[in-house]
C-alpha cells in the first residue's frame, strides 16, 4: 500500500499504511553539492540524520533539500544512484514521491477552483460521466461525492475495511476481463461497489479519491495529468523536472534513483495519487509556493504541514513545512516492512530536531 501522513493547521491529518522491504546497507558515502548560503558546518548533523536514516531503513541512496523563505539553504546527496552502487547520489537525482504527490494534486484543484473553471461542490460522478461496470451503480451515495470530500479524504470508502484498489488492479483486471487497465476501468469498478459511510462523514485516507481528483483536472482541463500539474503547479514554482515515473528502469529519466526493489506497480494508473517523480529540491521550491493545502504561500502567516509518502520496497519521501519558516524535503530509496511506522516518527522527530539547532544557527 501506499502510505503517508498529512498534517497541518486548518487540515487533518491522515494515517497511510504501507509494506516495504528491508534492504542492508553497504555504504552511505555522501556527495555534497550547493552549499547554498550555509556552511556545511552547520549543516553537519544534518548530513549524520539522513545517514543515520539510511542506516534505519536499508537505503543505498538519499537526497535532502532544506530552504527558507524562498532561499534554497542546503542540497546534498548520499550514498550510491545506481544498481552497482559506482555512482554517488547528487541532488539532481530524482525520486519517486509515493503519496508526496498528493499536495501537488491538491494545489491543481485548488488552482482550478479559484479560477472558476471548477467548485468544491462540482459532484464528481456526474461530472466525469464514467458509467459502473456490471449490473450498475452499487450506492447511490456516490452520486453525492463532491471534489470538497475527496480531497478531505471524506469520499466514503474505508479501505480497512474493503481493500485498497489501487493495489488491486490486476485482480480488477481479471475480473473486468480486461486486457490492459486503464484508470476508467478502475472507476467503474469502485461504482460497483458499496460505499462504508456518507460522503462527508468519515476520514478515510482513499489513494483512489485522489485517482477521481486526476481524472477532474484532465476533464477541466483539457489536457493529461502530467501535462496539467506542471502547467498549473510546477511552472509558476520554478519547477522544471516533474514527470510520471515509470515502473521499468529503462523507461525512467536517466537521473532517477535506482530503487533496491522492483514491486510492478503501475505509476501511470497511480499519477495523481501517487506517481510523481521529483528532486527532493524541487519538492522544497514547492512548499515555498505554496501550503500542502493548495493554498498559495504568503510570507505574513505562519502555518504547519507535513506529509510522508511511500511506496511498497521502492521509496520513502518526507517534507514538512515548519512554523519557523523552514522546508524540508527527504528521499530514501528504500523502507523496512515491519517498522515503517516507527522508523516514519524517528526519522521525522531527529530531522526536526536538528533543524531546531539549524535555525538557532541561522539566527545568531
Amino acid at each position: 500500500m501506499n502510505t503517508g501522513s498529512f498534517s497541518g493547521q486548518d487540515w487533518r491529518p491522515f494515517v497511510w499504511l504501507v509494506v516495504l522491504g528491508l534492504i542492508p546497507l553497504w555504504a552511505v558515502p555522501a556527495a555534497a553539492q550547493s552549499p547554498g548560503s550555509a556552511s556545511d558546518r552547520v549543516f553537519a548533523k544534518v548530513d549524520q540524520a539522513v545517514t543515520d536514516a539510511m542506516r534505519l531503513t536499508g537505503a543505498t541512496a538519499a537526497t535532502i533539500a532544506v530552504s527558507r523563505r524562498g532561499e534554497a539553504l542546503y542540497t546534498r546527496g548520499y550514498g550510491f544512484s545506481d544498481r552497482r552502487q559506482r555512482v554517488q547520489t547528487t541532488p539532481r537525482n530524482s525520486m519517486r514521491l509515493a503519496s508526496c504527490t498528493k499536495p501537488f494534486t491538491c494545489t491543481a484543484i485548488r488552482k482550478l477552483i479559484d479560477a472558476g473553471t471548477i467548485s468544491e461542490d462540482l459532484l464528481v460522478f456526474d461530472y466525469l460521466g464514467i458509467q459502473p461496470d456490471g449490473a450498475g451503480l452499487a450506492d447511490e451515495r456516490v452520486r453525492q461525492i463532491t471534489v470538497a470530500h475527496l480531497l478531505d479524504h471524506r469520499g466514503g470508502w474505508d479501505r480497512t475495511a474493503t481493500s485498497d484498489p489501487m493495489y488491486e488492479i490486476e485482480r480488477i483486471r481479471r475480473a473486468m476481463r480486461v486486457s490492459r487497465m486503464q484508470k476508467h476501468h478502475i472507476v467503474r469498478h469502485m461504482w460497483s461497489q458499496p460505499l462504508q459511510a456518507d460522503p462527508g462523514a468519515e476520514d478515510y485516507y482513499s489513494n483512489f479519491g485522489y485517482l477521481l481528483l486526476g481524472l477532474v483536472i484532465e476533464k477541466a482541463t483539457g489536457q493529461s495529468y502530467i501535462e496539467a500539474v506542471r502547467e498549473l503547479v510546477a511552472e509558476p514554482a520554478g519547477i522544471d523536472n516533474l514527470w510520471i515515473s515509470s515502473t521499468r528502469q529503462q523507461n525512467r529519466r536517466s537521473h532517477e534513483i535506482f530503487y533496491l526493489a522492483d514491486n510492478h506497480l503501475n505509476l501511470h494508473l497511480r499519477d495523481s495519487a501517487s506517481g510523481l517523480a521529483t528532486t527532493a529540491e524541487s519538492l522544497c521550491r514547492f512548499m515555498d509556493a505554496y501550503w500542502m493545502d493548495g493554498q498559495p504561500r504568503t510570507r505574513d502567516r505562519r502555518r504547519y504541514f507535513y506529509q510522508f509518502g511511500s511506496h511498497p520496497q521502492t521509496t520513502t519521501t518526507l517534507m514538512e513545512q515548519r512554523l519557523d519558516g523552514l522546508n524540508y524535503a527527504l528521499m530514501l530509496n528504500s523502507r523496512r516492512e515491519e517498522h515503517y511506522d516507527a522508523d516514519n516518527d524517528a526519522i521525522r522527530d531527529r530531522l526536526n530536531d536538528v533543524l531546531d539547532e539549524v535555525q538557532g544557527r541561522l539566527e545568531e
